[in-house]
């Protein structure tokens, strides 16, 4: 099969190869960008982050939140007076939070589909290679056009799903990760504001 999928780069269907290709491409700097940011870069003890804010320990928390985008959300309640004002503060702060932490990563699920569909074009396509076929005039060409075509159809299919299931699937993987984050540093931003609650500051 591995030999098909290399053959079939400089065969009819080159073009939706390449393209599929191309989407493998993306997909990969975006899973391994978000991959990085998610398990290394921000790495955070979470556990310490919620338990120094239930001590009402907000530089601590800050500090034990290192690089996690939900640092900036709490610096941005660290200052303010009130719960109320903490909330205004946070919640202009956390638009900003949601876009880092989801950037890009609606593009995974955006190019599993399009390499699915480009597979399904190149099998078209394919097809209709395959068919012209039968107007050439010898029964050497003729056979040869139709074993052409049919194989492009094939390989291009399989081309596209060999990179669009892998693609939805780590699409899942990293919205996952993603819905993770934003819920701690959600309940992060619940606990700075309830710690400037009136009788809870102490």
């Amino acid at each position: 099969m591995l030999d098909a999928i290399a053959d079939a780069f400089s065969g009819p269907g080159a073009a939706f190869m390449y393209a599929i290709t191309a989407v493998l491409a993306l997909a990969l700097a975006i899973g391994l960008e978000r991959g990085f940011l998610y398990w290394l870069s921000w790495r955070a003890d979470r556990d310490a982050v919620l338990d120094k804010l239930r001590q009402h320990d907000v530089a601590g928390a800050i500090q034990a939140a290192g690089a996690h985008p939900g640092a900036s959300l709490l610096r941005a309640g660290a200052d303010a007076a009130s719960a109320d004002a903490a909330w205004d503060a946070m919640g202009a702060q956390a638009a900003l939070v949601q876009e880092e932490v989801r950037r890009r990563v609606a593009w995974l699920a955006t190019a599993g589909n399009i390499a699915t569909m480009l597979g399904l074009l190149g099998t078209i396509y394919g097809l209709i290679f395959a068919f012209q076929g039968l107007t050439d005039a010898s029964t050497v060409e003729r056979a040869t056009r139709i074993s052409d075509g049919i194989a492009t159809a094939m390989v291009t299919t399989a081309w596209g799903l060999i990179v669009g299931i892998p693609a939805l699937a780590a699409h899942a993987l990293v919205d996952g990760k993603a819905r993770r984050e934003l819920a701690f540093i959600e309940a992060a931003a619940g606990l700075l504001a309830a710690s400037l609650r009136p009788g809870r500051k102490g």
